[in-house]
This record gives C-alpha cells, sequence and structure tokens, in this order.
C-alpha cells in the first residue's frame, strides 16, 4: 500500500515530546530544541509590514537577492570568505532535503555522526541511500564530543559520497575544533567526496573562542555546503527560514529541485529576515551563558557530563546501574520531558536535555534530576 521507503522511516523522538506535552498538566519540559525567548519586536513588526505592504507573493527560486547578497556579506566579515553563492531554503531542514535530492543516489553512503540530529539518517531513507556511522562518544584518550579522523578515513570506501558534520552539535553540544574540521576538510579533498556542515547554533557558544567554520575552509574544500537558519537564533522556528551557502554550480543544480518542492521559502518572512540580521542579540545569548553554567553546576558530581560548548542542549549519561527505561519512567513520574538518547543513536548511555526553558523551570528540573541521580 505505502512505498517501500517508509519502512526505513521512524517517528522523530523529539515530535513525540510534542504530541505528550499535550497531554500532561504543566510538563517540565526539558525536550523541546527551540528558544525560550520570542522573536525581536523589530523582527516582528519587520514581518507585520512586509505583510501589510502586499509581500506575499511568490520570490524568486533562490530567495531575495538583497537577503542573500547581505548574508554573503555576513559571512564575509565573520569568516574572512565569501562563498560565490547562497539562496535560501524552508528551513535547514528543508536545505538538507535539496542538498540529498541533488548529491545523492541510491546505494550511495554518507559519513553521518553518532549522536546524530534525528532527521540525518531518515532524508537518507528517502533518497535510498546509507548512514555509515562514525563515533563521537568520549573516551579516555578523547574526553569530549570529538570526530577520531583515522576512523574517518577508515570508513571511506567506493559508495561513500559525503561527510555530514554538524557544529555546534544537536544533541551533544559539542563544538569542532579548527584542527578537527581541516583534518575532514583533507579526507573530504583526499577522496573526492562532498562535506555538508550544519551550523544551525553557530550563534550559542560557551567558550571564549571564535566559531570555526566550514566557510571558511570553502576555499581548500571546494565541494563543502554550509547549512545556515534564522530559527534557533532568533527564536523564530516557526518561520521556516534557513540558508545554504556552496559553489555557484551545485546551488544551481539545487534550486532545480526547489522550483519543484518548496518554490521558495516564505516571502514576506524574507523581507522581515533583512532586518533580522541587523539585529542584537547579545542579550539573549549571555543568557544562554547561564543557562548552560546551571546546567553544569547544577549535574556536577551526579551525572557524567562533558559541559556543552554550544547549542542549547546537554547529553549527560544516565545514572550507573539505570536503563533507559526505567530513567525515562523517573522522569515522567516527576512530570519531566528529556529526550531519550537511543532517539539520536545506536546505543542507550545518554540523554538529551535542553536547556532552552524558562530559569525557574530549568532550575526546577535540573533539582529532580538530581533527585533521581540519588536515588
Amino acid at each position: 500500500m505505502f512505498a517501500e521507503r517508509m519502512q526505513q522511516i521512524e517517528g522523530s523522538g523529539v515530535r513525540k515530546m510534542f504530541e505528550l506535552v499535550a497531554t500532561m498538566k504543566d510538563p517540565i519540559n526539558l525536550s523541546i530544541g527551540q528558544a525560550d525567548y520570542d522573536a525581536p519586536p523589530a523582527v516582528k513588526e519587520a514581518a507585520c509590514q512586509a505583510i501589510m505592504a502586499g509581500q506575499n507573493r511568490y520570490t524568486m527560486t533562490q530567495g531575495l537577492p538583497e537577503l542573500n547578497e547581505k548574508l554573503l556579506d555576513k559571512m564575509q566579515r565573520l569568516y574572512g570568505h565569501r562563498p560565490e553563492a547562497a539562496f535560501m531554503s524552508s528551513g535547514v531542514s528543508g536545505g538538507l532535503l535539496l542538498t540529498v535530492l541533488t548529491l545523492l543516489n541510491e546505494g550511495d553512503e554518507v559519513l553521518v555522526p553518532d549522536p546524530y540530529f534525528v532527521m540525518y539518517k531518515n532524508v537518507l531513507a528517502l533518497v535510498g541511500a546509507k548512514p555509515v556511522f562514525y563515533n563521537l562518544y568520549p573516551s579516555e584518550d578523547s574526553p569530549g564530543w570529538g570526530p577520531r579522523l583515522d576512523e574517518i578515513e577508515s570508513l571511506c570506501s567506493e559508495r561513500t559520497k559525503m561527510i555530514l558534520v554538524n557544529s555546534p552539535s544537536n544533541p551533544t553540544g559539542g563544538v569542532l575544533s579548527g584542527e578537527e574540521l581541516d583534518g575532514i576538510c583533507d579526507i573530504a579533498e583526499k577522496h573526492g567526496l562532498w562535506l555538508l556542515s550544519d551550523e544551525i547554533y553557530d550563534e550559542f557558544l560557551y567558550e571564549d573562542k571564535p566559531f570555526e567554520s566550514m566557510v571558511s575552509r570553502m576555499p581548500r574544500c571546494n565541494r563543502s555546503i554550509v547549512l545556515g537558519g534564522a530559527s534557533k537564533t532568533y527564536g523564530v522556528p516557526g518561520w521556516r527560514l534557513g540558508w545554504i551557502a556552496g559553489s555557484a554550480e551545485l546551488l544551481d543544480q539545487m534550486m532545480l529541485v526547489q522550483q519543484y518542492t518548496f518554490v521558495c521559502a516564505p516571502a514576506p518572512l524574507q523581507h522581515a529576515t533583512i532586518t533580522m540580521l541587523d539585529t542584537d542579540m547579545s542579550a539573549e545569548q549571555a543568557a544562554y551563558r547561564a543557562k548552560q553554567k546551571m546546567v553544569v553546576d547544577k549535574l556536577a558530581g551526579h551525572y557524567d557530563l562533558v559541559p556543552p560548548q554550544g547549542s542549547f542542549y546537554a547529553f549527560p549519561a544516565y545514572p550507573k546501574g539505570m536503563s533507559e527505561a526505567d530513567f525515562v519512567q523517573a522522569t515522567l513520574d516527576r512530570n519531566i520531558l528529556i529526550v531519550p538518547g537511543s532517539a539520536f543513536s545506536r546505543q542507550a548511555s545518554h540523554f538529551r536535555l535542553s536547556f532552552a526553558a524558562p530559569d525557574p523551570m530549568l532550575e526546577q528540573g535540573l533539582d529532580l534530576l538530581v533527585e533521581i541521580a540519588k536515588g
């Protein structure tokens, strides 16, 4: 009755939390990946003005030229390189779908980090591609959430078409170093692979060092694609507005796919994004640094946790001797929602905690998690 590919598609553990929230009274929701603040007033006003001014028709497939130019200017300013082209997508998820439809054939392999964002392996299934996982889990030799370059190299085969990286990471909060990105670029170039970098959380950083973007490495890694978007930084996940940067030749092909899928990103919201890119979000970023510190301080000594370097997630290990099922039940008994780690990984040893929650709710939830750990 249904297409065979549907047998490979799994329901999102994250979206299940949306459904569960609706059935609970006053849940302590530490599961959802969207900022707890609203869009800035100037951004909302710009969207309303665009709608009232009649900017409600299709734009060009690639989006508003002035918006694409502004985005490229920002990349040049931040990362010292101006990609050949950029265009607007319907969220990073839309950009990811356009990428795999444009570049992958059935049977192609993509090297995917484990843990991974839930969409990655399922969007590959839509085109018949296969994820081959490389390990990010901490070890004695590598105490943070990071790749082992020799493992990535060993996984490359004649079927490998692409390496996917996600920094800052959902779900781990890990951030790739410049050396790690350089090493992955070298592997991609050596084997003639595409390198796809999902950088949607690029403005949530908790260490005093600049963000290492693939944009700055495009001159030496010419098959690279960078995905970004407005959803997380500016508190507008429902706008579904993202962007793709890469070579003009590649983006021309992706735009052909966009013509027959999303057509264009939402027109009035593109106009508002011109204002959005000039909006100062430093106060919100400072608030999230405080949230990250609260998580690390509260859970210290109770959970095995690598402090998040970016995004707004922590990925602690379950208390010793406690199974995933038992831990999830313990959280539900206390009206807490988290996402089990098996939703993001081949193993069930950790859980994702989103600290994108109001401070009182976050503090209450952390105190109850400590209570669970104490037994």
